[in-house]
């Protein structure tokens, strides 16, 4: 259970932060772009979170856009919250959700042909 993210894409910042999208929402995940390089996911409220602990997880995560000098783009999720309103079951839960986040944006950069690697 990794506390980051890094993956090394192919694309401008804009089009990898389309892809991110299209690739998380279906996954109950909302984004709040605050440039297009930064944003942050969401899934699950702290309200609920806080009233039913861990039957109720919500997972936060910093998303950033890194562009490089080759044209590729470092994106770089990792937690913004740290899951403590669960307890112990909380915190285990918003890292593995990491993994998951980190699992489906390799599979769809993989499928699109944009993914270069894992920082």
């Amino acid at each position: 259970m990794a506390d980051s993210v890094k993956l090394r894409v192919t694309g401008p910042p804009e089009q990898v932060g389309q892809v991110l999208e299209q690739a998380l929402q279906p996954e109950g995940f909302r984004f709040a772009w605050s440039n297009p390089q930064d944003a942050i996911l969401e899934k699950g409220t702290f309200a609920k979170a806080l009233l039913l602990g861990a039957f109720s997880p919500h997972f936060k995560y910093r998303l950033l856009l890194h562009p490089q000098q080759d044209g590729t783009v470092i994106v770089d999720i990792g937690l913004a919250n740290t899951g403590l309103v669960g307890g112990a079951i909380g915190v285990a839960r918003v890292r593995k959700g990491l993994d998951g986040v980190g699992e489906v944006l390799n599979h769809t950069f993989q499928q699109n042909g944009t993914f270069v690697g894992a920082v």
